[in-house]
Protein backbone atom coordinates (compact mmCIF):
# COMPACT_ATOMS: atom_id res chain seq x y z
CA UNK A 1 0.00 0.00 0.00
CA UNK A 2 1.27 3.79 -0.75
CA UNK A 3 1.95 6.20 1.73
CA UNK A 4 -0.90 8.18 -0.10
CA UNK A 5 -3.29 5.35 0.47
CA UNK A 6 -2.35 5.31 4.03
CA UNK A 7 -2.97 9.54 4.19
CA UNK A 8 -6.26 8.60 2.20
CA UNK A 9 -7.72 6.27 4.14
CA UNK A 10 -6.69 8.66 7.41
CA UNK A 11 -8.43 11.39 5.93
CA UNK A 12 -11.64 8.97 6.26
CA UNK A 13 -11.23 8.68 10.00
CA UNK A 14 -13.37 10.82 12.14
CA UNK A 15 -10.35 11.74 14.73
CA UNK A 16 -6.33 12.02 14.61
CA UNK A 17 -4.27 12.32 18.02
CA UNK A 18 -0.91 12.13 18.45
CA UNK A 19 0.73 9.15 19.97
CA UNK A 20 3.47 8.40 22.72
CA UNK A 21 4.81 4.74 21.49
CA UNK A 22 7.56 2.34 23.10
CA UNK A 23 10.52 1.83 20.93
CA UNK A 24 9.64 -1.44 20.95
CA UNK A 25 7.31 -1.34 18.40
CA UNK A 26 9.23 0.92 16.23
CA UNK A 27 9.33 -1.31 13.87
CA UNK A 28 5.88 -3.15 13.56
CA UNK A 29 4.15 0.49 12.99
CA UNK A 30 6.72 2.19 10.32
CA UNK A 31 6.37 -0.22 7.84
CA UNK A 32 2.98 -0.73 5.70
CA UNK A 33 1.44 -4.10 6.94
CA UNK A 34 -2.43 -4.79 8.38
CA UNK A 35 -3.08 -6.06 11.91
CA UNK A 36 -6.27 -7.88 13.44
CA UNK A 37 -8.11 -6.33 16.60
CA UNK A 38 -7.21 -9.38 19.40
CA UNK A 39 -9.70 -7.20 21.86
CA UNK A 40 -11.01 -4.17 23.22
CA UNK A 41 -11.87 -2.32 26.51
CA UNK A 42 -12.55 1.29 27.31
CA UNK A 43 -8.91 1.44 28.15
CA UNK A 44 -6.94 -0.24 25.61
CA UNK A 45 -7.03 -1.91 22.17
CA UNK A 46 -5.18 -5.25 21.36
CA UNK A 47 -3.97 -6.09 17.37
CA UNK A 48 -2.08 -8.75 16.31
CA UNK A 49 0.68 -7.68 14.26
CA UNK A 50 1.88 -10.85 12.49
CA UNK A 51 3.43 -12.57 15.20
CA UNK A 52 3.75 -10.00 17.43
CA UNK A 53 1.26 -7.85 19.67
CA UNK A 54 0.82 -3.57 19.85
CA UNK A 55 -1.92 -1.90 22.40
CA UNK A 56 -3.05 1.33 21.75
CA UNK A 57 -3.77 2.58 25.26
CA UNK A 58 -5.45 5.56 26.44
CA UNK A 59 -3.77 8.18 29.28
CA UNK A 60 -5.27 6.68 32.05
CA UNK A 61 -4.17 3.07 31.27
CA UNK A 62 -0.86 1.28 32.35
CA UNK A 63 1.89 2.50 29.86
CA UNK A 64 3.10 -1.01 28.43
CA UNK A 65 6.10 -1.54 26.48
CA UNK A 66 4.42 -3.01 23.79
CA UNK A 67 1.99 -0.57 23.63
CA UNK A 68 1.26 3.35 22.48
CA UNK A 69 -0.33 5.97 24.47
CA UNK A 70 -2.91 8.45 23.50
CA UNK A 71 -3.69 11.75 25.07
CA UNK A 72 -7.44 10.43 25.45
CA UNK A 73 -8.88 9.78 29.05
CA UNK A 74 -11.04 5.92 28.90
CA UNK A 75 -14.01 8.07 29.69
CA UNK A 76 -14.29 9.86 26.62
CA UNK A 77 -14.32 6.27 24.57
CA UNK A 78 -11.91 6.87 21.99
CA UNK A 79 -12.60 2.91 21.16
CA UNK A 80 -16.26 2.65 21.10
CA UNK A 81 -16.12 2.19 17.02
CA UNK A 82 -13.45 -0.52 17.00
CA UNK A 83 -14.73 -4.31 16.85
CA UNK A 84 -12.91 -7.59 17.82
CA UNK A 85 -11.83 -9.21 14.87
CA UNK A 86 -11.41 -6.17 12.59
CA UNK A 87 -8.38 -5.48 10.41
CA UNK A 88 -6.37 -2.69 11.32
CA UNK A 89 -3.82 -0.49 8.90
CA UNK A 90 -0.55 0.54 10.45
CA UNK A 91 2.46 2.00 8.56
CA UNK A 92 4.89 5.05 8.79
CA UNK A 93 3.96 5.42 12.38
CA UNK A 94 0.67 5.49 12.15
CA UNK A 95 -1.98 3.57 13.30
CA UNK A 96 -5.17 3.70 11.42
CA UNK A 97 -8.36 2.27 13.79
CA UNK A 98 -11.81 2.62 12.74
CA UNK A 99 -12.98 5.76 14.04
CA UNK A 100 -9.73 7.18 14.89
CA UNK A 101 -6.12 7.93 13.72
CA UNK A 102 -3.29 7.50 15.84
CA UNK A 103 0.16 9.30 14.68
CA UNK A 104 3.01 8.45 16.48
CA UNK A 105 4.88 11.54 17.91
CA UNK A 106 6.92 10.04 20.48
CA UNK A 107 8.84 7.49 21.79
CA UNK A 108 9.74 5.88 24.77
CA UNK A 109 12.16 3.19 25.94
CA UNK A 110 10.61 0.38 28.23
CA UNK A 111 14.21 -0.84 29.24
CA UNK A 112 14.82 1.23 32.26
CA UNK A 113 18.44 2.11 32.74
CA UNK A 114 20.13 1.31 35.65
CA UNK A 115 23.12 2.43 37.69
CA UNK A 116 25.95 0.00 38.70
CA UNK A 117 25.43 -0.80 42.19
CA UNK A 118 26.67 -3.53 45.02
CA UNK A 119 25.19 -6.49 46.31
CA UNK A 120 24.57 -5.29 50.03
CA UNK A 121 22.81 -1.78 48.07
CA UNK A 122 20.49 -4.29 46.44
CA UNK A 123 19.62 -6.85 49.56
CA UNK A 124 18.92 -3.20 51.79
CA UNK A 125 16.55 -2.44 48.98
CA UNK A 126 14.51 -5.23 49.08
CA UNK A 127 14.19 -5.90 52.92
CA UNK A 128 10.48 -6.49 53.64
CA UNK A 129 9.11 -6.81 50.21
CA UNK A 130 7.38 -9.67 49.25
CA UNK A 131 8.63 -12.19 46.27
CA UNK A 132 5.44 -14.46 46.42
CA UNK A 133 1.96 -12.79 44.91
CA UNK A 134 -0.95 -14.53 47.45
CA UNK A 135 -1.91 -17.76 44.68
CA UNK A 136 1.57 -17.98 42.92
CA UNK A 137 3.76 -20.44 44.09
CA UNK A 138 7.16 -19.11 43.57
CA UNK A 139 9.84 -21.32 45.24
CA UNK A 140 10.84 -23.32 42.43
CA UNK A 141 11.15 -20.21 40.45
CA UNK A 142 13.47 -18.21 42.68
CA UNK A 143 15.37 -21.47 43.69
CA UNK A 144 16.57 -21.98 39.80
CA UNK A 145 17.38 -18.12 39.31
CA UNK A 146 19.38 -18.24 42.48
CA UNK A 147 21.21 -21.92 40.84
CA UNK A 148 21.70 -19.53 37.34
CA UNK A 149 20.60 -22.96 35.65
CA UNK A 150 19.07 -22.34 32.17
CA UNK A 151 17.07 -26.47 32.76
CA UNK A 152 15.98 -25.29 36.47
CA UNK A 153 14.67 -22.27 35.25
CA UNK A 154 12.66 -23.93 32.43
CA UNK A 155 11.35 -26.59 34.67
CA UNK A 156 10.43 -23.91 37.19
CA UNK A 157 8.34 -21.70 34.70
CA UNK A 158 7.15 -24.40 32.71
CA UNK A 159 4.04 -25.11 35.39
CA UNK A 160 3.80 -21.09 36.23
CA UNK A 161 3.24 -19.76 31.97
CA UNK A 162 -0.57 -19.35 31.06
CA UNK A 163 -1.83 -20.03 35.13
CA UNK A 164 -4.48 -17.47 36.41
CA UNK A 165 -7.27 -15.71 34.85
CA UNK A 166 -7.44 -12.79 32.14
CA UNK A 167 -5.32 -11.09 29.67
CA UNK A 168 -2.02 -11.44 31.72
CA UNK A 169 -2.59 -14.41 33.99
CA UNK A 170 -1.76 -13.81 37.24
CA UNK A 171 1.42 -16.51 36.85
CA UNK A 172 2.22 -14.99 33.77
CA UNK A 173 3.10 -11.19 35.02
CA UNK A 174 5.43 -12.80 38.31
CA UNK A 175 7.68 -14.56 35.53
CA UNK A 176 7.53 -11.84 33.59
CA UNK A 177 8.77 -9.44 36.61
CA UNK A 178 11.17 -11.81 37.83
CA UNK A 179 12.74 -12.37 34.33
CA UNK A 180 13.25 -8.28 33.56
CA UNK A 181 14.45 -8.32 37.25
CA UNK A 182 16.97 -10.69 36.78
CA UNK A 183 17.79 -9.06 33.58
CA UNK A 184 18.37 -5.70 34.20
CA UNK A 185 19.48 -5.98 37.71
CA UNK A 186 22.41 -8.65 36.74
CA UNK A 187 23.48 -6.12 33.90
CA UNK A 188 23.68 -3.55 37.03
CA UNK A 189 25.87 -5.82 39.34
CA UNK A 190 27.62 -7.33 36.12
CA UNK A 191 26.34 -10.30 37.11
CA UNK A 192 27.09 -12.63 34.25
CA UNK A 193 25.79 -16.03 35.49
CA UNK A 194 22.10 -14.51 35.49
CA UNK A 195 22.51 -12.80 31.79
CA UNK A 196 23.93 -15.84 30.62
CA UNK A 197 21.15 -18.20 31.98
CA UNK A 198 18.36 -16.06 30.39
CA UNK A 199 20.74 -16.10 27.01
CA UNK A 200 20.28 -19.82 26.91
CA UNK A 201 17.15 -20.10 28.18
CA UNK A 202 14.97 -17.42 26.46
CA UNK A 203 14.07 -19.19 22.89
CA UNK A 204 12.33 -22.34 24.62
CA UNK A 205 11.07 -19.85 27.42
CA UNK A 206 9.27 -18.17 24.24
CA UNK A 207 7.89 -20.76 22.73
CA UNK A 208 6.54 -22.47 25.84
CA UNK A 209 4.88 -19.00 26.35
CA UNK A 210 3.53 -18.75 22.28
CA UNK A 211 2.38 -22.23 23.28
CA UNK A 212 0.48 -22.03 26.55
CA UNK A 213 -1.32 -18.40 27.19
CA UNK A 214 -2.72 -15.52 25.79
CA UNK A 215 -1.23 -13.76 22.88
CA UNK A 216 -0.90 -10.52 24.69
CA UNK A 217 1.02 -12.49 27.84
CA UNK A 218 3.40 -14.00 25.84
CA UNK A 219 4.45 -10.88 23.81
CA UNK A 220 5.28 -9.41 27.42
CA UNK A 221 7.25 -12.56 28.85
CA UNK A 222 9.56 -11.97 25.57
CA UNK A 223 10.15 -8.82 26.44
CA UNK A 224 10.56 -8.96 29.83
CA UNK A 225 13.16 -11.30 28.84
CA UNK A 226 15.14 -8.53 26.94
CA UNK A 227 14.17 -6.31 30.13
CA UNK A 228 11.48 -4.46 28.54
CA UNK A 229 8.69 -3.74 31.24
CA UNK A 230 5.56 -1.42 31.61
CA UNK A 231 6.03 2.05 33.74
CA UNK A 232 5.18 1.46 36.96
CA UNK A 233 7.56 -1.68 36.95
CA UNK A 234 10.85 0.11 35.70
CA UNK A 235 10.02 3.27 38.66
CA UNK A 236 10.37 0.18 40.81
CA UNK A 237 13.87 -1.38 39.51
CA UNK A 238 15.25 2.13 39.20
CA UNK A 239 14.58 2.72 42.91
CA UNK A 240 16.01 -1.10 43.89
CA UNK A 241 19.18 0.77 42.13
CA UNK A 242 18.74 4.37 44.33
CA UNK A 243 17.11 6.25 41.79
CA UNK A 244 13.98 6.75 43.55
CA UNK A 245 11.88 5.93 46.68
CA UNK A 246 11.65 2.25 46.76
CA UNK A 247 8.47 2.11 49.29
CA UNK A 248 6.38 4.59 46.91
CA UNK A 249 7.30 2.65 43.65
CA UNK A 250 6.60 -0.70 44.89
CA UNK A 251 2.92 1.10 46.00
CA UNK A 252 2.31 2.57 42.53
CA UNK A 253 2.88 -0.79 41.23
CA UNK A 254 0.95 -2.92 43.41
CA UNK A 255 -2.34 -0.52 43.04
CA UNK A 256 -2.23 -1.83 39.15
CA UNK A 257 -4.74 -4.05 37.74
CA UNK A 258 -6.48 -6.80 39.95
CA UNK A 259 -3.84 -8.77 40.04
CA UNK A 260 -1.17 -7.75 37.38
CA UNK A 261 0.63 -4.98 39.58
CA UNK A 262 1.25 -7.51 43.03
CA UNK A 263 2.45 -10.21 41.18
CA UNK A 264 5.15 -8.04 38.42
CA UNK A 265 6.25 -6.49 41.94
CA UNK A 266 6.98 -9.89 43.59
CA UNK A 267 8.66 -11.38 40.77
CA UNK A 268 11.02 -8.36 40.38
CA UNK A 269 11.86 -8.63 44.06
CA UNK A 270 12.00 -12.37 43.74
CA UNK A 271 14.60 -12.07 40.78
CA UNK A 272 16.49 -9.31 42.73
CA UNK A 273 16.51 -11.83 46.08
CA UNK A 274 17.57 -14.99 43.81
CA UNK A 275 20.80 -12.33 42.35
CA UNK A 276 21.58 -11.51 45.56
CA UNK A 277 21.41 -15.49 47.11
CA UNK A 278 23.70 -16.60 44.32
CA UNK A 279 26.39 -13.83 44.87
CA UNK A 280 25.78 -14.09 48.29
CA UNK A 281 26.31 -18.12 48.45
CA UNK A 282 29.45 -17.53 45.61
CA UNK A 283 31.22 -15.76 47.78
CA UNK A 284 31.03 -17.22 50.74
CA UNK A 285 32.43 -20.20 48.90
CA UNK A 286 35.62 -18.02 47.95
Amino acid sequence: MSEGAVEAREVETSRRVAGLASIAVHGLVTVPRTATVLGTSGYAVWLLVEKSVVVVSTSDATRLPIGIEIPVAAADDPFKSVAHGAEVELGWNRVMLEGLSVHVARWWDPRPALPGMTVAQLDAAIAGLPTTPPDVPGERLGAALALCSPIALLTAAEPLVGKGAGLTPEADDYLAGALASTRLLSEALNHQPGTAMLDRAARLIVELADARTTRLSAALIQHALLGRVAAPAGTLLRALTGRGEVTAAHQSLIEVGHSSGPALAAGIVLGAQSIVQFMSDTERRW
